[in-house]
């Protein structure tokens, strides 16, 4: 009997030591995995795939004045509502009068680039206000929030609007503030009458007519510049 016990004795101490001897293994195992991914670096994300560059070739200086002809000529093409129609033709008029201006001025780059940048600001108002044509009121809160951010900053550019003529020099600059202004006032309507789409394309257009003045006053610095005390 006794015997018997003692063989029972030795067999469950035997196994006994085993299971511990595996436990003790495994435990080790998972610590030693926590510890490695504790002090491991994290692995960065990959970056988002960039948008492909378009290129595209920048015009050059004999090809300004022969492509805003073409781009004024397509522009004068077009027809428009009566509603529409006067400040259409008005921007596309000083649009015209700015490329003369530019031709007669090919002796001095400074000036004529200028002249051609307020050229190109016409024709973009132009641009906008025939976009508002196919604009149609939204209650979007993009839309909302597109046309709330340009018409502020608009604001504060046909205040400018004012500066910009009374150094310009140029004879027709009152009717460049007064079109900037009718702009703005109709954009501003346009909000309100949550037409927000429409309101965004005449801040920019009003914007644009102001630059355009910006520029014909820079035309008119004298060379060499002006020396501030």
């Amino acid at each position: 009997m006794r015997s018997v016990f003692s063989v029972i004795k030795q067999y469950m101490r035997k196994h006994l030591l085993n299971t511990i001897a595996i436990c003790g293994i495994i435990s080790g195992i998972l610590f030693s995995g926590i510890l490695y991914a504790q002090t491991s670096p994290k692995s960065q994300p990959k970056p988002p795939v960039p948008w492909p560059e378009v290129k595209k070739p920048w015009p050059k200086q004999q090809d300004w004045l022969p492509d805003a002809e073409k781009r004024l000529e397509t522009l004068k093409s077009i027809t428009t509502p009566d509603a529409t129609n006067a400040e259409f033709k008005k921007l596309l008029e000083h649009a015209m009068e700015l490329i003369d201006q530019a031709k007669s001025s090919k002796d001095n780059q400074f000036q004529q680039r200028r002249r051609m940048l307020a050229a190109d600001a016409m024709m973009n108002a132009a641009d906008r206000v025939m976009m508002t044509l196919k604009a149609k009121p939204s209650s979007d809160e993009n839309d909302l929030r597109r046309a709330d951010f340009i018409l502020r900053g608009c604001y504060f550019r046909v205040r400018q609007a004012n500066y910009f003529a009374g150094i310009s020099g140029d004879k027709k600059s009152d009717q460049y503030v007064k079109l900037a202004s009718s702009l703005y006032q109709q954009g501003r309507s346009a909000y309100d009458a949550k037409e927000y789409g429409k309101a965004r394309l005449l801040g920019e257009a009003s914007t644009s007519v102001v630059f355009a003045l910006e520029c014909i006053a820079q035309a008119s610095a004298p060379s060499p510049p002006h020396i501030y005390k």
